[in-house]
């Protein structure tokens, strides 16, 4: 309409080009058509058809926190998508509008300096045959990002420490420290001040691994950022690959242990750490010989139900009822136990 307007009033092309920054011609027409120029929708190759439009919305359905990254690899291995995942994420905004963002993380360690450990509840899940609240014990390497991960039912300071010194174990050796919250498996209270008083066996099994036990401040959470990001993966990413995996009748623990396994040497190890900017993966191999080997004899404890590296012919008077009997032991027994 204006440019019809302008000349009616004896606007040349050149002049109306130069003023709205078109060319002549589509100012010739423009003023040739009978009505507004109307536009056909744009292509959108990498849109989704409804086969792969009908399995995101039935995994948000299921799984409402699954991560974006799983759903298009899901995408391109189960229904051919070929679009980038920019592209599916710009779809995936209609379809899951709320936005989550990731922890902040506040400092970077050297190769071999720090793990991070902390407890997932995952809720009711089989073992055996019947359903069981399930735990997952989550450590991770402050460098390299590198996860293990061991499953249990109780939270108990035996099983804590077990599973942590399993989680060792995975990673290929212990770091300088390890930083945990201040779950009673690792804490027994705190002074005046706010520091952290540390469970006895936890001190001494750290001190056999050579290993400088930290506590994070109550209530912030950020100290251990690496960690409870991983936590928030295992449940985000880990929960939903597991539903999609064929179990056998009566799963145990060390078929959780051996799944969790394979998704990390399949999805965590292969990927690009958003802050590092370095595969998981290669990281985790340059961070391996700054690890310090596990004693064998710590190792060895693993298979019995009493602390790693406690000896279990050592009188815990905590266990001994007021009045109960004591055996007198040679001297000999305990210099065996060293």
């Amino acid at each position: 309409m204006e440019l019809k307007a302008l000349r009616r009033l004896g606007w040349t092309v050149s002049a109306m080009a130069r003023e709205f920054g078109l060319s002549r011609t589509t100012i010739y027409k423009e003023l040739a058509s009978d009505g507004t120029r109307r536009y056909g929708p744009r292509p959108r190759p990498m849109a989704l058809n409804e086969a792969q439009k009908v399995h995101v919305e039935r995994r948000l359905v299921v799984c409402p926190g699954i991560r974006g990254t799983d759903l298009h690899a899901e995408l391109r291995s189960a229904y051919g998508y070929e679009g980038s995942y920019p592209a599916f994420e710009r779809q995936l905004r209609w379809l899951r509008p709320a936005v989550v963002r990731d922890p902040e993380i506040r400092f970077e360690t050297a190769p071999g300096i720090q793990t991070q450990g902390d407890w997932a509840h995952l809720g009711l899940w089989p073992l055996g045959d019947r359903m069981v609240e399930l735990y997952a014990m989550v450590a991770i390497l402050g460098f390299s990002r590198a996860p293990a991960i061991r499953f249990a039912t109780d939270l108990t300071r035996p099983t804590s420490l077990r599973a942590l010194v399993r989680c060792f174990d995975d990673l290929g050796g212990v770091t300088r420290e390890a930083l945990t919250d201040r779950d009673p498996a690792f804490c027994i209270g705190a002074t005046r001040d706010g520091s952290a008083i540390l469970a006895p066996d936890w001190v001494d099994l750290c001190a056999q691994l050579g290993v400088v036990p930290r506590a994070c401040r109550p209530y912030r959470a950020k100290t251990k950022g690496k960690v409870e990001r991983m936590v928030r993966e295992l449940k985000e990413s880990f929960i939903p690959w597991l539903s999609g995996q064929l179990l056998p009748p009566s799963p145990s623990l060390d078929t959780y242990d051996q799944l969790a396994q394979r998704w990390i040497a399949v999805r965590v190890l292969t990927r690009l750490h958003r802050t590092t900017k370095r595969i998981v993966g290669d990281a985790w191999n340059e961070e391996k010989p700054r690890l310090n080997p596990i004693p064998a004899r710590i190792l060895a404890s693993l298979a019995g139900d009493g602390v790693p590296g406690l000896p279990t012919n050592v009188i815990d008077l905590e266990q001994l009822a007021l009045g109960a009997h004591a055996d007198v032991r040679d001297l000999a027994e305990y210099e065996a136990v060293r």
